[in-house]
């Protein structure tokens, strides 16, 4: 009676899920080498949280053997990024573009982080 009931409960589990039309998404993820031209201090670093907050994607730049996120600040400035040092930026999300063109400009130096 106990096998009876699994193999029951089993059935309606799979007749349930076969219901539900679940739709498989995917974050988009794209990664990127590139060579600062600015430097990365607070105000550079709290404008890279800003564009991942407003575009809803997890900004995360690697740099040697140090690793950063958006999750905070302090672990962007702790990169020490100086002109000339090459970063590997890596961002997920559906906005990852807009994303990507926001934070190229701010390590690029063609911005000041105030806008």
């Amino acid at each position: 009676m106990k096998r009876a009931y699994k193999v029951k409960t089993i059935r309606n589990k799979i007749a349930a899920c076969a219901e539900n039309n679940f739709e498989a998404t995917r974050a988009k993820e794209v990664s990127f080498i590139m060579v600062a031209k600015g430097v990365l201090g607070f105000r550079e670093s709290a404008h890279i949280v800003k564009v991942g907050e407003d575009t809803g994607c997890s900004i995360s730049i690697a740099s040697g053997k140090k690793f950063g996120t958006t999750k905070s600040i302090l672990s962007l400035v702790n990169l020490a990024i100086m002109p000339g040092k090459s970063l590997v930026l890596n961002i997920k999300g559906e906005r990852n573009e807009e994303a990507f063109r926001e934070v190229s400009k701010i390590i690029g130096g063609e911005t000041d982080g105030n806008s």
